[in-house]
């Protein structure tokens, strides 16, 4: 999933115009430079059942978006929500934005903005 994920945001237009090359799982190299988006699994399970699991998976993805200030983060933020919110599309059985978050990021240098949007993804492996 997290590879089909990392993917589909790098091959978006409407998202890879904003933030280039500039997608990182877990943490960004210090001093890379903004706007990009720092994605983070926050937890996954396999659909358990009494015979075992039936392969589709839930995710829940953090997705955070940044930028040098409030109008750049927003402006890559509804750029994902709109790729993002509802897509369907290969082991993507559904991704659904359940939760979004604005704040400034005060201790790091520059302060950058951050919208942070938790997805709830199914997924199950086209193979599966």
């Amino acid at each position: 999933m997290d590879q089909e994920l990392f993917s589909l945001l790098t091959g978006a237009a409407p998202v890879a115009d904003l933030v280039g090359p500039r997608i990182f799982w877990g943490l960004a190299p210090a001093g890379t430079p903004l706007r990009m988006l720092v994605l983070n699994i926050i937890s996954g399970s396999d659909s358990p059942h009494l015979r075992g699991t039936d392969g589709l998976w839930r995710y829940r993805v953090q997705v955070d978006c940044y930028g040098e200030n409030r109008p750049d983060a927003r402006e890559l933020s509804q750029a994902v929500v709109a790729l993002l919110n509802g897509h369907r599309s290969g082991g993507f059985r559904s991704v659904l934005l359940e939760a979004t978050r604005e704040d400034l990021e005060e201790a790091a240098h520059g302060r950058p903005w951050r919208f942070s949007h938790d997805f709830i993804i199914y997924w199950r492996a086209q193979h599966a």
